[in-house]
């Protein structure tokens, strides 16, 4: 795996610096193709946002970007936030895009503020796509942060396109007296959670880490007020397994700090999402503490036995 990251980023650094980093679509050219209108549909139970019976929903100004075999354009979804498929519509083309071969397939990737390039293997020209993973995402009610949530689309005509789900999503729920400010989540092995990865094309359900990695991802709430009803939070996450579980801390408007903890597996998968057990935030909840006093270098920490934090 060294030898081929090594001939990987030699190919990566000649695409970025030629083709792949435009910041914005403000650099592109806005020639019309031939097609007004490209089309999507999703897997079975991709959900770009959801809706109340947790179904496909697309929002309002979603954009991607598509790349093929002379292909590598930015369109703008044409339908309105709640629907389940529809269609996009052109808005600018990159003029001098590396000329590499897709094969027969056509790509896109969903949202257009998620991409970061694209390169290929020397060793086999396999095209692969970096994407970000986002490490600050935003507290939306009932959904995740439609923008931390990363789709691929493939297409065997450039036209109609049939979308997946690159991610998976953890659900906190929380009942309390206090307000939200934001909620960080971390798992206990130290992992990689966020960051910019890189997939083959041809196997999207292995990827790998790229560039400016994080252990912690943060969801800010804007001082989103808990009562006795369950509140719900999602994270998105991608596809991976916490061997020895995750940690939470809950940040409160008035400064304090709620910490949440299981040494339990948590397991994220693809297209999928991981309900936690609800947590009690609120005043009534008893807190424990233990002194321990010793003469040595080193100490562990105690474990506790008979205790359910998630």
């Amino acid at each position: 795996m060294v030898a081929m990251k090594r001939i990987f980023i030699f190919t990566l650094l000649v695409t970025m610096f030629t083709a792949c980093m435009q910041d914005s679509i403000t650099e592109v050219d806005n020639k019309s193709p031939k097609q007004k209108c490209i089309y999507a549909t999703s897997e079975e139970d991709t959900r770009v946002e959801l809706n109340e019976n947790k179904q496909t929903v697309w929002s309002e100004g979603d954009q991607i970007v598509r790349f093929g075999n002379g292909i590598y354009d930015v369109w703008e979804f044409t339908g309105k936030t709640g629907d389940r498929g529809g269609s996009f519509e052109y808005q600018g083309a990159w003029e001098n895009s590396v000329n590499y071969d897709f094969g027969d397939k056509t790509y896109a990737l969903c949202p257009y503020a998620n991409y970061y390039s694209y390169a290929f293997f020397n060793d086999t020209g396999e095209p692969a796509l970096f994407h970000h993973v986002r490490s600050i995402q935003m507290y939306k009610p009932n959904t995740y942060d439609n923008l931390s949530n990363t789709l691929l689309g493939v297409s065997d005509d450039g036209v109609n396109f049939s979308f997946r789900n690159l991610m998976g999503h953890l659900r906190l729920s929380l009942t309390g007296e206090k307000s939200v400010l934001y909620i960080a989540i971390m798992g206990n092995d130290n992992e990689v959670i966020n960051g910019i990865r890189y997939f083959r094309l041809s196997n999207y359900n292995s990827a790998y880490w790229y560039d400016n990695l994080s252990t912690t991802t943060m969801l800010f709430c804007d001082g989103i007020q808990l009562t006795d009803t369950p509140t719900e939070f999602y994270f998105t996450i991608p596809p991976m397994v916490f061997r020895k579980g995750i940690s939470v801390e809950v940040y409160f408007t008035d400064g304090t700090m709620f910490p949440i903890r299981t040494s339990k597996e948590v397991s994220i998968e693809r297209n999928t999402i991981q309900p936690m057990a609800n947590i009690e935030t609120g005043s009534g909840i008893e807190w424990q503490t233990i002194t321990i006093k010793h003469h040595g270098t080193t100490v562990a920490s105690p474990v506790l036995y008979g205790c359910t934090w998630l």
